[in-house]
């Protein structure tokens, strides 16, 4: 991944282009949690007005990926509070949008998401966890998708896509990923079924069980929070 202005397709709209190029760096852990968005930087490094920066800077804001102090963007970055405080949102959202995917199910959604869970898997076999994590915020976000309402996809994406990339760049404990691919197979089997009432019932459970591990992943964190990332993970925008 890399940010240069040779990426930038200028027959199609630079805003979007810009956006999505900045979030991959951050889910990349180029830019962390907490630490200020360099719009100069990335203006240079783009080859693009600080105007259209600030726009896709706005149009992360919407995503829920970056937060503005004053004139200042950062990155989101939550306290175990706020994980909290979001997972009781996600625990009530998700599991109703499983229900309408489930009530609405195609064989395209079934596609989407056994190459998603098939991809999850693969990535974790070969320790790409950047490529697991992002794979498995697909999976999510078919289900979204695929179910009817635009709002709730929309406030979805927003709530949940700073959670995968605070694991991403927080370096969330590994030994989760096969209890995640599990619990992913576990939520594709009941969507299958197209009984909306219980997967409602199941994600919610899958959720919550979640929650908890993350927050005691947070707090292992904390502990260690002096440890420097992983090579794989560069903290500098490349």
């Amino acid at each position: 991944m890399s940010l240069t202005k040779e990426r930038i397709d200028r027959s199609k709209p630079v805003c979007l282009q810009a956006a999505n190029m900045i979030e991959e760096a951050i889910l990349h852990g180029h830019i962390l949690p907490g630490e200020e968005v360099p719009q100069l930087k990335l203006s240079k490094r783009l080859g693009l007005s600080q105007p259209t920066i600030r726009e896709a800077l706005q149009e992360l804001e919407h995503r829920g990926l970056v937060v503005k102090h004053a004139r200042i963007r950062t990155v989101t970055n939550f306290s175990e509070q706020d994980l909290g405080n979001i997972y009781q949102v996600r625990m009530l959202l998700e599991p109703f949008a499983c229900r309408l995917a489930a009530y609405n199910w195609t064989a395209q959604l079934g596609d989407e998401l056994e190459q998603c869970l098939a991809l999850m898997k693969k990535s974790a076999e070969e320790r790409k966890y950047y490529e697991h994590v992002r794979f498995d915020l697909d999976f999510h976000r078919a289900i979204w998708k695929h179910q009817p309402n635009r709002q709730l996809e929309q406030q979805l994406n927003a709530l949940c896509t700073p959670l995968f990339a605070y694991e991403l760049v927080r370096r969330v404990s590994e030994r989760i990923h096969d209890w995640n691919i599990r619990q992913t197979q576990t939520i594709l089997t009941v969507l299958r079924t197209r009984d909306g009432e219980r997967a409602e019932k199941v994600v919610r459970h899958i959720i919550d069980k979640f929650l908890r591990k993350k927050l005691v992943d947070y707090r292992t964190l904390r502990q260690s929070e002096q440890q420097s990332l992983p090579s794989q993970w560069p903290t500098e925008i490349p």
